[in-house]
């Protein structure tokens, strides 16, 4: 899970493209998937630059952990118990 959710975050696509590359990555998971999935919009380069330079780089520093530690303990409490 954690290696597909930093994948998300350095691969920095779109969340109308991320399910089809999640849909190729057969190797991994359907709970590994799911943390792809629920990352890439929440938690990318992009993002991470973006709320640096308009919130400040403390808040990116602290809001950018937060926020990839929940995904991906949400990611795995959803795959465990549906998945």
């Amino acid at each position: 899970m954690i290696v597909l959710a930093g994948l998300a975050v350095v691969m920095s696509i779109c969340s109308e493209a991320d399910a089809f590359v999640a849909t190729s990555l057969t190797q991994f998971s359907s709970t590994a998937k799911l943390a792809f999935l629920v990352i890439g919009p929440m938690v990318d380069l992009k993002l991470i630059a973006l709320q640096a330079g308009t919130f400040g780089v403390r808040f990116a520093i602290r809001f950018t952990p937060m926020t990839f530690a929940l995904g991906v303990g949400v990611s795995a409490l959803v795959g465990w118990v549906l998945l």
